[in-house]
């Protein structure tokens, strides 16, 4: 009777050992799998941001950003510029009323076209000196120089104010004294450049949108493969999870 004791206490020791090589198979398992997954989850990300880098849409909203940007600052030098403006200075340009020859009135019909929708056409020395530059010192024209927004001039009035930017030399040449008077047209040049630069950008961000909605069927392409991509990483996540409230459940009864 104490053989079949004795055969009992071997069998419980060598089940109890195959059982735990069993266990240390399961956890090699289960580590290598973890392992895989978490590789997959790390994959995953690194093909969803590519994805997104390639994507059209994200390099069209960038570049349509930076080129917002730019327009913010140039707007804010615009500003400053048109602060420090003493706009009745012009006063002391010397234009007779016959004087039709100086280049300086394309800057003042071009003031009326771009800041008062006026038909440059109808530009009158006399009228202009008046009613824009000798009431209130130019405020207003300080101002409309400064805050009006130009975004959205047109593809002509760039132009108008293209063909003024060629101009610069001879007004300035023209019109170099008194010291002054030099300063403030020098100044209005600076905002007059800024605007012609803001209606170039604002040309590049309209290019941009068209860019964006002609090729709505590549980026619907691109954000499908990015969903997928997302899924499967969701699905890795779900499952890893998973193995860890299996492994800590069987810490928990091995304790």
């Amino acid at each position: 009777m104490n053989v079949p004791i004795e055969y009992s206490e071997q069998r419980a020791k060598t089940e109890a050992n195959s059982y735990g090589f069993s266990q240390s198979i399961e956890n090699l398992d289960t580590n290598s799998l973890k392992e895989d997954l978490n590789k997959s989850i790390e994959l995953g990300r690194k093909k969803r941001k590519q994805l997104t880098l390639q994507n059209p849409e994200f390099q069209i909203k960038q570049e349509i950003e930076d080129e917002k940007q730019y327009i913010k600052v140039q707007t804010l030098i615009r500003r400053g510029v048109a602060d420090s403006l003493k706009i009745s200075d012009l006063l002391k340009l010397k234009i007779s009323v016959k004087d039709n020859n100086n280049p300086i009135h394309s800057l003042f019909r071009w003031c009326m076209l771009i800041f008062y929708k006026e038909n440059p056409e109808m530009y009158s020395w006399q009228e202009f000196k008046k009613q824009v530059i000798e009431k209130n010192n130019g405020l207003d024209l300080r101002n409309r120089l400064g805050y009006q927004s130009v975004i959205h001039i047109t593809s002509l009035e760039g132009e108008k104010t293209k063909y003024l930017l060629n101009l610069k030399k001879t007004i300035l040449e023209q019109n170099s004294k008194p010291e002054e008077l030099h300063h403030v047209l020098v100044k209005i040049f600076d905002i007059i450049e800024i605007i012609y630069k803001t209606h170039e950008h604002a040309k590049r961000i309209n290019h941009l949108v068209n860019d964006l909605l002609m090729q709505e069927q590549k980026i619907k392409q691109y954000k499908d493969e990015i969903d997928k991509v997302n899924q499967e990483i969701q699905i890795a996540k779900s499952n890893l999870k998973n193995l860890e409230s299996k492994s800590l459940n069987d810490e928990i009864i091995q304790e």
